[in-house]
């Protein structure tokens, strides 16, 4: 297990996906993940060390912005009543 790249990866989602630019029609998840792939590299961290602990990049991200989308319209609804 990869304490560095679970962490590694969850900070970097926190700071990295938003809701202003999905689309999931569009090329930004496969420009996401080439982005954290290069970080983490960068980090020293090999993405296959990530992927052992928390399966494909693609997939965790794709999940991070839906989860961040969902949040956002679930906060504009409490705002709008």
């Amino acid at each position: 297990m990869s304490d560095r790249g679970i962490e590694f990866t969850n900070q970097w989602i926190a700071e990295n996906i938003g809701v202003e630019a999905y689309d999931p029609g569009a090329d930004i998840i496969d420009q996401t993940v080439e982005q954290f792939t290069a970080d983490a590299q960068q980090a020293g961290i090999p993405v296959n060390e990530i992927e052992e602990d928390m399966g494909s990049v693609r997939e965790l991200i794709a999940e991070a912005f839906s989860q961040r989308t969902d949040d956002e319209i679930q906060r504009l609804s409490r705002k709008d009543q």
